[in-house]
């Protein structure tokens, strides 16, 4: 056995290998991997993909609902007030006439009915005369028809304007009786019963 020593001190048999067998196993193995070895592993863990969750959505509470009520609720009241006659007849006759006879609204009649009848010049007034500006807006004067004792009067208004009655200032109640004439402003009226010691509504619908 000739037992030589390379130069990076190595021991081998010098009869068998020409060379360092030793060195010649480093070099090989530095170059090639031996066949069927595994690859390095990575020193860098891993870190596998995770499902993205979805937030589950968020739950409204449900309304809390209402019991019915017990009781059904009765109309609201209108505001309209319904006449005598209206009530027995079903309607709102007339009971006589004012008509002009001086002013603008020379020649035309306006209804009276039972009860108070405003006169102005506001849309909501029963006798509208809305073409004389001397005439008030709200309830310048009012004439009454009183069916119990069938009569009709003539009485002042709400407004601070004055108006006559056949030339006489009204400042008190005062009973009218057929073509008597009011001066409301610049317009003259004229009464025209229909209802009166002749006749009423009362005596049909007492039949």
């Amino acid at each position: 056995m000739n037992l030589t020593k390379c130069p990076n001190g190595h021991f081998y048999d010098g009869d068998r290998f020409s060379e360092c067998p030793h060195c010649l196993q480093t070099e090989f193995q530095q170059t090639e991997p031996l066949s069927g070895s595994m690859p390095f592993a990575s020193s860098q863990p891993v870190i596998q993909s995770q499902p993205m969750i979805q937030p589950e959505p968020i739950r409204q509470p449900e309304p809390v609902r209402q019991p019915a009520p017990s009781f059904i609720p009765q109309a609201a009241d209108e505001g309209v007030t319904i006449g005598q006659y209206q009530r027995i007849l079903g309607v709102e006759p007339v009971v006589g006439w004012l008509v002009c006879v001086k002013g603008e609204y020379f020649g035309e009649s306006f209804k009276l009915h039972g009860g108070k009848n405003f006169i102005g010049r506001a849309s909501d007034m029963d006798i509208i005369l809305g073409l004389d500006k001397s005439v008030s807006r709200n309830r310048h004067a009012c004439v009454i028809y009183e069916p119990r004792s069938r009569v009709f009067i003539a009485q002042p208004g709400e407004s601070r304007e004055l108006f006559y009655l056949n030339d006489d200032v009204v400042l008190d109640n005062v009973k009218m009786k057929a073509y008597d004439v009011l001066l409301i402003g610049e317009t003259k009226l004229m009464m025209i019963p229909c209802c009166g010691e002749q006749f009423s509504w009362d005596e049909l619908t007492d039949k």
